[in-house]
């Protein structure tokens, strides 16, 4: 990179176009590959950039797993806003939406996510990510059934069948639809015990 110029971007452009970046080399040469330095070279940009934005590696790897969530959040959100009337419509919203986000990202993601245990700082992070998950279900599901107080354990649940499952589909030892379909059962079953909020189910 010596003797070339560096093309000036927004911060934000320049976040972007990195952590584009590092998901190209985690799709191609897998998450060991994912330093800074490497990111940076592969960028055109100096390391100083690179470890301007993430800090650490951990912190990098939290940017690609942070940006994953929030879009599938948004897809989320929106899609509960537009058409989110009733149990079945959530419980499908959340199945569509978590198993296509996952197939969608591909396998790389799902090292991204799994290299979030290695240290105190990033198992921290995915922990905030459970939470968030949890807050969305009783935040989608409240709308249409009304939850019990203990419903914590209910939403964790919800979580690690939707991680399951969407292995499964990424792994093709079930189709995109069958894991969409399973999950959906597994929220609709498991809610419908609960009143309803008027709307039919």
């Amino acid at each position: 990179m010596s003797g070339s110029v560096i093309k000036k971007l927004p911060k934000a452009a320049r976040r972007e176009q990195l952590l584009e970046t590092a998901q190209a080399i985690m799709s191609e040469e897998g998450t060991d590959a994912l330093t800074l330095g490497y990111v940076a070279e592969r960028a055109g940009v100096s390391k100083p950039i690179a470890y301007e934005h993430f800090g650490t590696r951990a912190g990098l790897l939290i940017a690609l797993c942070s940006d994953y969530d929030q879009r599938q959040m948004q897809a989320q959100r929106k899609a509960i806003e537009a058409g989110g009337e009733t149990l079945q419509d959530v419980a499908a919203i959340f199945a569509s939406s978590y198993v296509s986000c996952v197939l969608d990202m591909g396998p790389a993601m799902g090292a991204a996510f799994a290299a979030l245990s290695a240290t105190e700082e990033t198992a921290d992070f995915r922990q905030s990510l459970r939470r968030g998950y949890v807050v969305r279900y009783r935040e989608g599901f409240g709308r249409v059934v009304k939850l019990p107080r203990n419903d914590e354990a209910i939403f964790l649940g919800f979580l690690g069948a939707a991680e399951a499952l969407a292995q499964d589909a990424a792994a093709r030892r079930i189709s995109r639809e069958e894991a969409v379909d399973a999950l959906s059962r597994i929220f609709r079953a498991t809610l419908e015990r609960y009143p309803s909020r008027g709307k039919a189910s």
